[in-house]
């Protein structure tokens, strides 16, 4: 899976120093759209973003189906294996010097 970094622009970088003096404004901006985003400097290097919180719930939403996916293919690879190939918890845990009471 290949991501993109993600880019921002001159507005939307801000010194820690910056946020510390101005947060109830950049916040402000970030609420009313002016800003989609801003990314925290710290010594030149990116430290953190500040997200609408809508855009934080969509990307929560995104990572969540994406979980739900890959537990769906998951399940769907596992339909096919043999019963004979399936492997007992006992064992499992057994492999791990482990036994149901140690649960």
């Amino acid at each position: 899976m290949e991501f993109n970094m993600p880019i921002y622009t001159k507005d939307e970088l801000i010194s820690s120093t910056e946020i510390v003096r101005n947060f109830s404004s950049i916040l402000d901006s970030i609420k009313n759209n002016r800003r989609e985003k801003v990314a925290i400097l710290r010594k030149n290097k990116l430290e953190a973003v500040i997200l609408p919180i809508a855009e934080y719930e969509r990307i929560q939403d995104g990572m969540e189906l994406l979980e739900h996916l890959q537990i769906f293919k998951l399940v769907k690879e596992r339909e096919s294996l043999p019963v004979a190939e399936y492997t007992d918890f006992e064992n499992i845990i057994a492999a791990h010097g482990l036994n149901s009471d140690d649960l």
